[in-house]
């Protein structure tokens, strides 16, 4: 069976065993569709109560993240963000923007200097029937200088 020229490894390169997989460094911890009632909206109808808001959150961490993990124990941890916001939500106040929230968690993942960026979808389900929900996704990156 012929193959094609391009994706033939050169005869001195290493072959690698099929299934095996190389790790880029990297990886991304996952959030998705954590539900909490919050005070939240700018609408006349929205304040002074309650309503489900949902949390979908992406965390991207720095090079080398898994060695890091195994050499030093240190981790950037999934549950410290769920904490926070439900801990956020259930101090109460009323929140105006979902566009606050959004920020607010992504200011407190990338406190954590092993998390190099982070997406942040936060959605209101219950606005439209006709919708699954609306809200803002933002995306931001560590804003760290490295120092030597």
């Amino acid at each position: 069976m012929p193959t094609h020229p391009d994706t033939t490894p050169p005869s001195d390169a290493p072959l690698r065993e099929p299934g095996a997989s190389v790790e880029d460094g990297r990886d991304t911890i996952v959030i998705e569709g954590l539900a909490v009632p919050a005070e939240i909206g700018v609408l006349d109808s929205e304040k002074g109560r309650r309503q489900a808001v949902r949390f979908d959150v992406e965390i991207r961490t720095v090079p080398d993240y898994r060695r890091i993990v195994r050499e030093t124990g240190r981790y950037v941890s999934y549950a410290d963000t769920v904490t926070f916001i439900c801990d956020k939500a259930a101090a109460g106040g009323h929140v105006e923007l979902v566009e606050d929230w959004a920020e607010a968690v992504a200011d407190f993942v990338l406190s954590n200097p092993l998390a190099e960026s982070v997406t942040v979808k936060v959605t209101k389900p219950e606005i439209f029937a006709e919708a699954d929900g609306v809200g803002i996704r933002i995306s931001r990156r560590c804003g760290r200088i490295a120092t030597s």
